[in-house]
């Protein structure tokens, strides 16, 4: 009885996921704002649209039913705005889809109805006219058959069927039966000759193109005897298979098929799945069945709170998948590739299931798988690390545990290493050593020793080593252990048997056993690198390390030789042949297929099919037929290796959704039309508000896959998009940024075309580069005025200074030349008659006056420097005040004559004189020097005394100094330079004067 409520839920794993990928539910709190979806198509690029009312207790004949329209892109809701008045209250809303990929969107209510042609890539809206009748005209329903479509509309009391042409135009084809002008259609369906009409009051009716009835079928031409008081006849589903139509019938739920050459009906041999007979109704559960694009069919039957759902595929035999899920009651389904993915709707939520499409079957999921072994006919044993036993049937796909009893109380042995069969039962181990366990009850017998780390089945004993303990064995007839190596402390990873010897990967190296002798093979790796033993019939012994190496050893006794290195690096659990001759490494990075003829390396994944890609040691098992049992830290996978095929995934990131600030609106601006999408490259952002947020999704994807999206911006890291499908930038700063988005794989890897999108984050005006560029250009040209402001104003100055001083020397000119030619003649004639007088006193007073005015005279305008030179002028000029005052000068001169013109000899000249007679003034000097060297292209003048100096920059400020001022002034008229240096031990004048 126990055994019964164990395996109870367990086999209702087998309809749950084996088939199943991944199952995501979305409500209002995910961006699903249709409540009550009334439809589900998909456009030509693979987006589902969903249309209905906002509320999810459907259509209310008293409050406002507010429609809703939206796009799905797998991560987000988008929403289009539908051109209706607010107070506008629709019961129904329903997407149509033409041929040409542009939909029909029909909104009908108790007061008015619309229609729009609706384009799903531009989200453009077309009013449609409804044809002008007498009175009022409702839409009952409409029906796309290929490049057809017929709309119901009653007018009045009457019901009429149209054809609506791809202009918009309306064509009147004939009137239909009705009960008072009211219709619901459940089905309108062209055929060459007839048109097949379901109406929920008046049957199922058979018209001539002209209108007139040619069959009402009854429940006779079903094969059905008709109940009293039974419902009226009606086909709630419709889908076409294998070129024939199908219908499920209201009443029992049947399917039949229909024959339009002889307008009849008979039992299809499709059914509604059912766990339970009968079957559960339910009076909100409105879909049976629905055709992928490529006439594929999926089945729908309420079990319980769930749904069971059974997938029939074109040209495969009419294969079943059932799977079950938790939905309710459908009101809805939709889906372009049943081998891919479906939509469920019911109130208030949409479910999307997304199929596995690979040839490798997962059981045990949420389970570390430890071992495997046969048990009987399509039944397999597979231990976990820490939940016992279960069973798996390969044939049947189900799963069911295998339990253990000790003394009567359930038991889960752990850390399993290997399971055996034999006559006795079942053999395995415990993390405390051997145990045994009955076929019959399932009691476990428990043989105590040492904690099991490796085992191989020998016969009528187990080898197995453990960790830091002798290799040991266990003897299946006597029930005991038994030590076997003389090394006691081997730290055993793996075991395996091979040419009679027993090998064992431990932490110090290869290990070899063989009747009582043992010993360590040479190998060329290091001990911590030894991982896991394999044996070949093809290629001997093998054992792999953990940095992704494969070596074999070809017979006992041979050098070890390198056969495979991962390009990964990955650990390497287990090594297998198929019948191929290929070599397969189960590594903790997934699984490797070998080609040793080309040396072709192929990866396989989680994305394609596998349970997880870390695969566990000791957990491998090759079936009689070549299939493959592989544990991994999480699931068992069980497939044929000439089935297993890689998951091309192709497809490519594109922008669904772009969002940012419109500086024209002021407000954020939201794109989602696909065509206006698909032109984006560039985002410009204004400076007052840098926010953006895209929303991206995987479009094009061959197969079904989970898909991991990253981003980064320029040559930044690749990072998560944490939100799903979305990557917002709340203040992103300014500058140029190329935005990548890219999907990647389960181990990281990319895959598909990126998504690149520049962007252009302005900065404000009085940031940016060009607002620099103009302040600094003002502030040169600002600068430049006050500049040359200045230096006009200098010029003046010294033009100013210069006039000065050439009007000076003039007047210094000419009145030295008046001294000369007036006075000096006029003291000289009175010389000559002093004596004519012999008056001495006088001609003594008269000669030194005369020698005053002549001393004056050469002060007020050398004559010698003009007559002479400069050179000559300096040479007279320091003899007269050698001679004249109490300083001693010395001189060193070399010609500079002809070096300057006139005017800039008379300036070099009255700059010495001033520099000199400054010494005798106020050095208070005992000597001084003159120094005039002529170089190359300058003449650099020292004049030096041992005074008692002066302050400089007191001198400077000083309102009294023009000696120094002009000194200055006339170094300038020169374009030379002047240093003055002094202090406690005397002055030094440098005077450096350029030669044109």
């Amino acid at each position: 009885m126990w055994l019964l409520v164990v395996t109870v839920p367990v086999f209702g794993q087998g309809y749950n996921d084996k088939d199943i990928l991944s199952v995501q539910h979305f409500n209002v709190q995910d961006g699903l704002e249709v409540g009550d979806i009334q439809s589900l198509v998909f456009d030509k690029e693979g987006w589902l649209w969903i249309s209905g009312l906002e509320s999810d207790l459907g259509a209310s004949t008293f409050l406002q039913n507010t429609p809703k329209l939206q796009w799905f892109d797998g991560y987000n809701f988008h929403t289009v705005a539908i051109p209706v008045d607010e107070t506008f209250s629709p019961r129904v809303v329903n997407l149509y889809e033409r041929i040409d990929g542009l939909f029909y969107l029909s909104l009908i209510s108790n007061h008015s109805d619309k229609l729009f042609l609706f384009d799903p890539s531009t989200l453009d809206f077309q009013p449609i006219t409804l044809p002008t009748v007498v009175g009022r005209i409702d839409i009952a329903n409409m029906f796309v058959q290929n490049e057809d479509t017929f709309i119901v509309l009653d007018e009045g009391e009457e019901t009429y069927l149209y054809r609506l042409n791809s202009d918009l135009s309306f064509e009147k084809l004939f009137k239909l039966r009705t009960e008072s002008g009211q219709s619901y259609l459940y089905q309108v369906v062209a055929f060459n000759d007839h048109f097949l009409v379901s109406e929920a009051r008046v049957g199922v009716i058979v018209y001539a193109p002209n209108g007139d009835i040619l069959k009402v079928f009854n429940y006779e031409d079903f094969g059905l005897k008709k109940a009293t008081n039974s419902e009226v006849m009606a086909l709630v589903d419709h889908f076409w298979f294998e070129d024939a139509h199908h219908f499920v019938l209201k009443y029992d739920k049947g399917v039949y098929e229909y024959h339009e050459q002889t307008m009849s009906w008979s039992q299809s041999e499709f059914e509604i799945p059912s766990l339970t007979d009968p079957h559960v109704t339910s009076l909100f559960q409105s879909r049976n069945a629905i055709n992928d694009s490529f006439g594929n069919v999926a089945w729908f039957s309420k079990a319980g709170n769930q749904n069971l759902i059974k997938r029939e595929y074109l040209q495969q035999g009419n294969q079943a998948a059932r799977v079950l899920v938790d939905v309710k009651d459908l009101i809805n389904a939709g889906s372009q590739d049943l081998h891919k993915e479906l939509y469920l709707a019911e109130l208030g939520r949409l479910t999307r299931i997304v199929f596995k499409n690979t040839s490798v079957n997962n059981f045990l999921e949420d389970y570390s798988i430890r071992s495997i072994a046969h048990y009987r006919g399509n039944q397999y044993l597979a231990a976990t690390e820490a939940n016992g036993l279960f069973l798996i049937n390969i044939e049947k796909n189900t799963v069911e545990q295998h339990p253990l009893f000790s003394n009567g109380q359930p038991f889960f042995p752990s850390e399993i290493r290997g399971v055996f069969l034999s006559g006795e039962g079942i053999w395995t181990n415990y993390n405390e050593g051997i145990i045994l366990i009955d076929t019959a009850t399932h009691e476990v017998e428990r043989f105590r020793n040492y904690p099991i780390s490796a085992m191989v089945d020998d016969g009528d004993r187990i080898v197995y080593g453990a960790t830091h303990f002798p290799l040991m064995e266990f003897d299946k007839t006597a029930k005991v252990n038994k030590v076997l190596s003389k090394n006691d402390s081997l730290r055993v990873l793996d075991l395996a048997k091979f040419d009679g010897s027993f090998y064992a990967s431990t932490a110090d190296g290869l290990f070899k056993y063989n009747d009582g002798h043992e010993t360590f093979i040479d190998i060329p790796i290091s001990s911590d690198k030894l991982m896991m033993l394999s044996v070949s019939t093809q290629l001997g012994l093998l054992f792999t390390t953990n940095d992704g190496r494969v070596y074999r050893i070809k017979e006992e006794g041979s050098k070890p030789e390198l056969i495979f290195t991962d390009p990964a690096a990955s650990p390497i659990a287990t090594v297998f042949e198929d019948k191929e001759n290929n070599l397969w490494f189960a590594t903790f990075a997934g699984l490797i297929k070998y080609y040793p003829g080309s040396k072709e390396v192929q990866r396989f994944i989680e994305d394609d099919g596998f349970s997880n890609n870390e695969f566990n040691r000791y957990s491998f098992l090759q079936t009689e037929d070549g299939g493959v049992f592989l544990g991994a830290i999480r699931g068992l996978n069980f497939f044929h290796p000439k089935d297993l095929k890689k998951l091309e995934k192709g497809g490519e990131v594109v922008l669904t959704s772009l969002t940012y600030f419109d500086r024209k609106s002021n407000t954020n601006t939201n794109i989602t039309a696909h065509a206006e999408l698909a032109d984006v490259k560039d985002v410009s952002l204004p400076a007052e508000n840098k926010f953006l947020r895209i929303q991206v999704a995987p479009v094009g994807l061959t197969q079904p896959t989970q898909v991991i999206m990253e981003f980064k911006l320029n040559d930044g890291e690749w990072l998560p998009i944490k939100q799903p499908g979305e990557i917002q930038f709340n203040n992103l700063g300014a500058g140029q940024y190329l935005l990548k988005v890219r999907m990647v794989d389960s181990e990281g890897t990319p895959f598909g075309k990126d998504l690149m999108l520049n962007i252009h984050a302005k900065e404000f005006f009085y940031r940016t580069l060009w607002f620099g560029l103009l302040c600094l250009l003002l502030v040169v040209v600002v600068s430049y005025y006050f500049i040359r402001q200045a230096n006009k104003a200098r010029a003046l100055g010294q033009h100013y200074s210069r006039s000065l001083l050439k009007v000076q020397e003039e007047e210094r000119m000419r009145i030295s030349r008046d001294l000369h030619d007036s006075v000096g003649q006029q003291l000289i004639l009175l010389k000559n008659q002093a004596n004519a007088s012999r008056d001495q006193q006088m001609v003594k007073n008269v000669s030194a006056t005369l020698e005053e005015v002549r001393s004056i005279t050469r002060n007020l305008h050398p004559v010698v420097l003009s007559r002479l030179g400069l050179t000559a002028a300096l040479e007279e000029l320091i003899r007269k005040l050698d001679e004249n005052t109490e300083v001693f000068f010395a001189i060193e001169l070399e010609n500079i004559d002809g070096l300057f013109d006139a005017e800039e000899e008379l300036n070099l000249y009255r700059i010495i004189q001033e520099a000199l007679n400054n010494i005798v003034k106020h050095a208070n000097a005992v000597s001084a020097k003159l120094t005039i060297v002529h170089k190359k292209n300058k003449v650099l003048i020292n004049i030096q005394d041992n005074g008692k100096g002066f302050s400089i920059e007191d001198e400077q400020q000083s309102s009294g100094s023009l000696g120094l001022k002009t000194l200055q002034e006339r170094m300038a008229m020169l374009k030379g330079k002047v240093r003055i240096e002094s202090g406690d031990l005397g002055t030094q004048i440098v005077l450096e004067i350029p030669l044109k």
